[in-house]
């Protein structure tokens, strides 16, 4: 049976209008805000409201590994991404002590990490395989993996009024950077960076399996699933 997506909804053109009058009958020089009102107005458009009030925040930080990792691109092995999810769960990570600090919730989402956690407070198990595969030498999922990796994002904000997003898996900036080239229409040259520290043999090492991976799959820029699909990550 055919995997899709709903359609994301256009914003209803009254409602920024409502949200601009709600910001203005506020006690405080009309603009006075400066950018903080523009965002507070795209947040109100986003949300479909013109309530304010944040009850429920969280960060989520999606950990998968990457068929990629295997030649050679990180410092690092593709173990260390189940390492560094069982660090953020004993709260040993940055994004620990800034959720703490501020008051939001913090979820660990194994969306596609080669290793099978037990169940614990603060993590979540929406596991679509265990890594993609090596993009070099085939698409990194099927387009119905795309499909379901994209609709763990969508349950997991189901509820919340404000999320943010993190990731943690080796390999990934090789995945962001062939994906960034694509869609930005870049060098690959251009958009690979050292990720995790690599030196200049192994960043070159990158750019040029990036190089070979689209050519061999030539991913279509206007088709995200399909970028996704060939050279993404869950």
């Amino acid at each position: 049976m055919p995997v899709s997506l709903p359609e994301i909804q256009s914003p209803d053109g009254q409602l920024r209008s409502l949200l601009q009058r709600r910001l203005d009958n506020l006690t405080k020089p009309t603009g006075s805000l400066g950018r903080l009102e523009e965002f507070a107005r795209e947040f109100g458009v986003m949300r479909g409201s013109v309530d304010f009030v944040l009850n429920k925040q969280a960060i989520f930080t999606f950990a998968a590994d990457h068929g990629v990792s295997r030649t050679g691109v990180s410092a690092y092995p593709r173990e260390v991404t189940a390492q560094m999810v069982f660090n953020f769960l004993r709260g040993g990570a940055a994004i620990n002590v800034l959720c703490r600090h501020y008051g939001i919730e913090n979820v660990i989402v194994d969306v596609g990490v080669d290793y099978d956690f037990q169940e614990r407070p603060g993590l979540v198990s929406k596991k679509v395989r265990r890594g993609t595969e090596n993009f070099v030498e085939h698409p990194a999922m099927t387009e119905e993996e795309a499909i379901r990796a994209i609709q763990v994002g969508m349950d997991c904000a189901q509820g919340y009024d404000l999320i943010g997003t993190g990731e943690m898996g080796i390999g990934n900036t090789t995945s962001s950077s062939a994906i960034l080239a694509v869609i930005a229409g870049l060098p690959v040259e251009e958009a690979v960076g050292r990720g995790t520290g690599v030196d200049d043999e192994r960043m070159r090492h990158k750019a040029n399996l990036i190089r070979k991976a689209l050519h061999s799959h030539q991913p279509d820029p206007h088709d995200a699933l399909d970028v996704l699909t060939k050279i993404g990550g869950f």
